[in-house]
């Protein structure tokens, strides 16, 4: 609704505005106020299976005080890299699962449908702004979703026969340090490229927010 870069807002914010500002902030309140409300039900739920002694199965949480802080915490931490940087939220939730000791094939479930949620955020972002290049997504969306169908259908062989789900864990660690390195080598590329132009106009160097195109 609130428009920006390339996309014209259909209830006519102007992008910088004030009405601008506030649909941003509005945006933070909303996740603020369902992640408070989430913590809530969690603690309440949590209570009430200490209550009645509740039976827990390996890969339960138990969520108390601190833990329901924390982890929103650094879940927020993940999307903003995944922001940043390009890359799905999941990978970086995927470790914290690990460690809050959720079961490696929830976890890997459940960082692959966060990934979707993250992925079509950044993808939505990058058409707003008018810097979606469509052969280039098409190419990536049937490279994707490829390579997602053989690697499933391995890891469900390998579960299958050898009866370890350690083997989720290694790939989720495998992935998360390939994009690391990735992203290193991205940085240095990206850095040694701009430093080699010195003859870039001002115009190219601050676009603002309101930019229809960042070079």
């Amino acid at each position: 609704l609130k428009g920006g870069g390339g996309f014209v807002s259909p209830i006519g914010i102007g992008c910088g505005s004030l009405m601008f500002w506030i649909a941003e902030l509005s945006i933070f309140l909303l996740v603020l106020g369902v992640s408070w409300d989430a913590r809530n039900y969690l603690l309440q739920k949590q209570s009430l299976k200490t209550s009645c002694n509740y039976p827990l199965v390996e890969g339960d949480i138990l969520w108390d005080e601190r833990s329901t802080v924390l982890y929103p915490l650094l879940c927020c931490f993940a999307g903003f890299v995944a922001g940043l940087f390009g890359i799905g939220g999941g990978i970086v939730k995927g470790p914290i699962m690990l460690a809050l000791g959720v079961h490696p094939s929830v976890a890997s479930a459940s960082s692959a449908l966060m990934i979707l949620f993250t992925s079509f955020t950044a993808t939505t972002s990058f058409a707003v702004f008018g810097l979606l290049l469509q052969d280039y997504a098409l190419f990536c969306l049937v490279m994707g979703f490829s390579a997602t169908v053989l690697g499933q259908t391995a890891m469900n062989y390998l579960l299958k026969k050898y009866q370890r789900h350690s083997y989720v864990a290694f790939c989720i660690g495998a992935v998360v340090a390939l994009s690391a390195a990735a992203m290193s080598v991205e940085s240095i590329i990206s850095l040694i490229e701009v430093s080699s132009r010195s003859n870039l106009s001002h115009s190219q160097h601050q676009n603002g927010i309101c930019g229809h195109h960042f070079q």
